[in-house]
């Protein structure tokens, strides 16, 4: 195995810490999702940096405040933690539930996983032989005939969506020549019962994953609006340009996890995440304009619905498998052209990740906030993680810079579409 002390500086480096505000953190983060890990020497690292609380922008100034007034100490400092790994290694549960493992909490952590596994088996346990024999056999009926409605669902979405998006709003035929570097952004959204609070008004079949997709399906319209504003090429007839010509409708995809977002006391970490792929609404209204689009409810409810039919089917499986498949028996160059032109031309993926309720600690130290920045697969040019922590729902944006300029544009866009249902949730 060789000396732990060895294999640890090989994963682990300490650096200087962030010297401008949040713009450095930044830049740290986009290299770190554009540069190859070398998966011949490992397959995870961590950059660990230290320097006076808040000086990096990792946390919001509101929670540099909350932990001054807790703290007597003047001179409070923070420890940034920079993490990534290959996502052959593990998906985003596994690596919470490894981080999990390294806090004060640990052992009340892994009593609530085994508690919420001792429920399930209870649950299955008072189900008599023959309505589980029944229920077995609905389930095989469930994945068989769900599966070909998946398959042909995804073949029309495939069939009708021909470029993505960005590229046709831009006039361009791919992304090549383009500017591919990443631009990212983090922030604080809202308090999680606020967020439980606005779904339920609008609708009892809502979620907080629809509530989000919504927003961001808000901001990737206003984004395409943006280009077609820009593009002012004489040899672009004006009729591409007009509001027949918008991009009413776009597809979205959202991780699943397949295990039910809980990993099991002794199982090993790795990936067990599907996807599923739905079309929602895009630009609405006259102009493509928030001011003359439809209340935000109105997408929402859209959005709810059109989640709802793929996320209870079969697909997550079916792309699970598949993906499988072809990373461990096709050559890599392969791989990755069957996963960019099975995507249906996705115009964004929203992940939701549920993290603990209560602030967790290292070494006596809080945790303030954790966020994560998803690594954007084969001809997906937007990415972005939903995740609660401590009673807080916190927003990450990850972009091809060519698609999305500026993501903090781009994560007000989504804060402003939630205060527009905030709005109308209070009416």
């Amino acid at each position: 195995v060789g000396d732990p002390l060895v294999q640890i500086h090989q994963h682990a480096k300490e650096t200087l810490h962030t010297s401008v505000y949040r713009e450095d953190l930044k830049k740290r983060i986009e290299r770190l999702l554009i540069t190859p890990i070398n998966v011949m020497q490992k397959l995870w690292e961590v950059q660990i940096s230290n320097g006076p609380l808040g000086s990096s922008g990792a946390i919001s100034k509101r929670r540099v405040m909350e932990a001054s007034s807790n703290n007597k100490d003047s001179d409070l400092l923070e420890s940034l933690l920079l993490f990534r790994a290959h996502h052959a290694l593990a998906d985003g549960v596994s690596l919470i539930a490894a981080i999990g493992d390294l806090v004060d909490e640990a052992e009340e952590l892994r009593a609530f996983v085994q508690e919420e596994i001792r429920k399930r088996r209870n649950r299955k346990k008072n189900v008599s032989l023959l309505k589980r024999l029944l229920h077995y056999l609905q389930n095989l009926v469930w994945f068989l005939s769900g599966s070909i409605r998946s398959i042909m669902q995804h073949g029309y979405l495939m069939l009708t969506t021909r470029q993505n998006p960005f590229l046709k709003v831009m006039s361009q035929s791919s992304s090549e020549g383009l500017d591919c570097s990443r631009t990212v952004s983090w922030i604080d959204a809202a308090p999680l019962d606020e967020v439980k609070r606005v779904t339920k008004v609008i609708g009892p079949k809502v979620t907080m994953n629809d509530l989000f997709v919504s927003c961001v399906c808000a901001a990737i319209a206003r984004q395409l609006a943006e280009h077609r504003e820009r593009t002012n090429r004489p040899e672009i007839d004006l009729e591409e340009r007009s509001p027949n010509n918008m991009i009413r409708h776009f597809n979205v995809g959202c991780p699943v996890h397949l295990a039910g977002g809980i990993i099991p006391p002794g199982r090993g970490i790795g990936n067990l995440i599907g996807a599923f792929v739905a079309r929602v609404p895009g630009e609405m209204g006259d102009d493509g304009t928030i001011s003359s689009s439809p209340s935000a409810s109105d997408r929402l409810i859209q959005v709810s619905s059109s989640l709802s039919s793929q996320k209870n089917s079969p697909a997550p499986i079916l792309s699970y498998i598949l993906a499988k498949t072809a990373s461990d028996w096709l050559p890599e160059s392969w791989a990755k052209s069957f996963l960019s032109k099975a995507n249906a031309n996705l115009a964004v993926i929203v992940s939701n990740s549920r993290g603990p309720p209560q602030k967790l600690h290292i070494n006596g130290r809080p945790v303030e906030a954790i966020a994560g920045f998803f690594p954007l697969p084969p001809g997906v040019p937007v990415g972005v993680i939903v995740q609660s922590y401590a009673g807080t729902v916190s927003l990450s944006v990850t972009a091809e810079k060519w698609a999305v300029p500026d993501a903090d544009k781009f994560i007000g866009w989504i804060l402003e579409e939630y205060q527009r249902l905030c709005a109308e949730a209070s009416n």
